[in-house]
């Protein structure tokens, strides 16, 4: 379980990623090197403009605007003159992007000090006015960022009701935080429901398709009725985007890895070095269990584990483990302490793990039960689960 701050951090989906301060002012920095007022005068009618007006701030000095896209980060600056800036330019499709508004001569020290605006950048005609924070600005003319206020509302409550289950559960019983999970997982529910109804009426929104890339593939999500609402909800121009694109891909990975599909075949090392091939052991039921020793969950499901392996190794039956971990010394460490007598193998590259990412595994534990022809018949056994599956194809 991560720390507290990291799980609001993560429940809130933050839109924004800056790394630092000094990295955002070195930004700034570069750009009040070179003021784009030329590039603005032969800008494309067709993209966007941004007029800001802040009304009771008389040191506000300069305001810088930053966003990504594809990959690059953009910058450009405007001298707030008599309270007014502007900014023009042209994006691909909306992006997520902040203004930040220097008062005086100089940028505050900390970056929660910072005088900053988030919203989404979109070819349109956009005002902004605050008073004399920016942080408190009202804008207009962005169909991205009023999107997003629209479902963020709905979704808060939840949200807010899981962190606060999240910050009860240290010292609670056993009994008290199966209780409670059952309790966040009703919220997580109401979540995805909230978000699937607001995408399903918001066909070719940037910010649905932000929502169903992170709402509508949960773990063992149907990737063809996927493939279907992302077909008819947005068109190509969105479909292409890096979201779009990364959708597709993962609608695709999980097609490739559905029961009844072939066990995608792959080669890792194991702990001593050596290569292994998952298609070596054809002929034999193999469980594909990805894991990883920084992973609670994993290490109490392991018990389960080692019980359906002593009971069933010699009656052609194998485990592979994928362990997701990054840190050899711990993988291995693990493997002798939960004992663990299977096959492991791993690239130490975390989430990255290939054989992961070519099984769409997305969470810790999980497992794929493999029949001897090499095609995927069961998926996710935990606790009892898999040496009862294990028992109806071994029945003797």
């Amino acid at each position: 379980m991560k720390t507290t701050h990291h799980t609001k951090s993560k429940l809130l989906n933050a839109l924004w990623e800056f790394s630092s301060l000094a990295v955002l002012l070195a930004i700034i920095l570069m750009a009040m090197g070179s003021c784009k007022d030329e590039k603005k005068e032969g800008a494309n009618p067709d993209g966007y403009h941004i007029t800001g007006t802040i009304k009771q701030s008389p040191d506000a000095s300069l305001a810088v605007l930053t966003y990504k896209q594809n990959d690059s980060t953009y910058r450009d600056s405007s001298v707030v003159t008599q309270g007014k800036f502007s900014f023009q330019g042209k994006v691909a499709h909306p992006v997520d992007a902040m203004i930040l508004l220097r008062h005086g001569n100089s940028f505050p020290e900390t970056e929660w000090q910072a005088d900053t605006f988030h919203f989404f950048i979109e070819n349109s005609e956009m005002v902004l006015t605050a008073n004399d924070s920016i942080k408190k600005a009202n804008l207009t003319g962005s169909r991205s960022t009023a999107e997003a206020e629209e479902i963020d509302q709905k979704i808060s409550p939840f949200t807010a009701e899981i962190i606060a289950l999240y910050d009860r559960m240290d010292g609670r019983s056993k009994e008290e935080r199966l209780m409670t999970h059952d309790t966040i997982q009703m919220y997580v529910d109401s979540i995805r429901t909230t978000a699937h109804n607001f995408i399903m009426t918001h066909p070719d929104s940037y910010i649905a398709l932000q929502r169903f890339q992170r709402h509508e593939m949960p773990k063992n999500f149907d990737p063809i009725e996927a493939e279907k609402n992302f077909n008819s909800l947005f068109g190509e121009e969105l479909q292409q985007t890096k979201v779009g694109k990364a959708i597709a891909e993962k609608i695709s990975i999980a097609k490739n890895s559905q029961l009844g599909k072939e066990a995608p075949d792959f080669t890792q090392k194991t702990p001593e070095g050596e290569d292994f091939r998952l298609s070596s052991l054809r002929g034999k039921y193999v469980l594909v269990d990805f894991w990883a020793a920084w992973c609670k969950p994993c290490r109490a499901e392991n018990p389960f584990v080692v019980k359906a392996y002593n009971k069933y190794k010699d009656k052609n039956f194998e485990i592979v483990g994928v362990s997701l971990d990054a840190d050899k010394g711990s993988w291995v460490a693990a493997i002798e302490k939960d004992g663990l007598p299977w096959i492991h193998v791993s690239d130490l590259k975390h989430w990255k793990n290939e054989v992961a990412l070519q099984y769409d595994i997305n969470s810790v534990p999980a497992n794929v039960l493999i029949n001897p022809d090499g095609i995927i018949i069961d998926k996710n056994l935990r606790g009892e689960a898999l040496t009862e599956k294990l028992s109806e194809i071994f029945p003797n």
